[in-house]
C-alpha cells in the first residue's frame, strides 16, 4: 500500500489503548494502530491503513501547519515545528472552527484514497472496505470543529464513487496488474 501511495519508510506503531480511535497518523511518516484495529476484518483494516496513508501522502500535516499559521496571523516561516503550530489550537476554539472545513475536506480525501488503496493493494471492494467499515457505527463523528464527519455523511460521499472504483478495479484486473 505504501508503494502505491508513493511513500517510502512508513513506520507502524502499536497504540497502548483505543483512546485515539482505531488508527491515526503523524508527520512525517508514522501510523499508529490500536489493538482493536488489528482484530478488524482485513478489508476494514486495509481501508483504515489506506486512509492514514492518504493523510501522509497528501501532506495534510504540512497543509495544517500553513493554514494554522495564516489564520493565526503569524509571519511566513515563523516556525519549523508542526507541533508548535498545532499548539496554537489549544484553547482557541475560534481557530479550530476555522480549521474544521479544511479538516473535513482532508478526511474526505483520505477516505477516498484509503478506499482506492484497499481496492488496489488488497483487492477489497469499496463496499467491503470503506462502506462496510463506516456502516458499523453510523453515529461516529465529532463535535464542532472535529475532522470526522458522521459516518453516515462519509458513506454518502464515498457511495458516489463506488461505480468509478468498480470500473477502475475491472481495468486493473483486465490489464493483469
Amino acid at each position: 500500500m505504501a508503494r502505491l501511495a508513493g511513500l517510502k519508510d512508513v513506520h507502524f506503531l502499536l497504540a497502548p489503548n483505543e483512546v485515539n480511535g482505531p488508527a491515526y497518523s503523524y508527520a512525517p511518516k508514522a501510523i499508529v494502530v490500536s489493538p482493536s484495529a488489528l482484530k478488524l476484518e482485513p478489508c476494514h483494516l486495509s481501508f483504515i491503513i489506506g486512509h492514514e496513508m492518504g493523510h501522509i501522502a497528501q501532506r495534510h500535516f504540512d497543509e495544517d501547519v500553513l493554514a494554522i499559521s495564516v489564520l493565526s496571523g503569524k509571519p511566513e516561516n515563523w516556525t519549523h515545528s508542526g507541533d508548535e503550530a498545532m499548539h496554537l489550537l489549544e484553547d482557541n476554539f475560534g481557530l479550530a472552527i476555522r480549521m474544521s472545513e479544511l479538516w473535513q475536506q482532508q478526511e474526505q480525501e483520505a477516505d477516498w484514497v484509503g478506499a482506492l488503496l484497499a481496492a488496489q493493494a488488497c483487492h477489497c471492494s469499496i463496499e467491503d472496505s470503506a462502506l462496510s467499515y463506516l456502516r458499523v457505527d453510523e453515529r461516529y463523528g465529532g463535535g464542532v470543529g472535529a475532522a470526522h464527519d458522521t459516518s453516515l455523511n462519509r458513506l454518502h460521499f464515498l457511495q458516489t464513487f463506488a461505480e468509478s472504483a468498480r470500473r477502475l478495479a475491472m481495468q486493473v484486473s483486465y490489464s493483469g496488474n
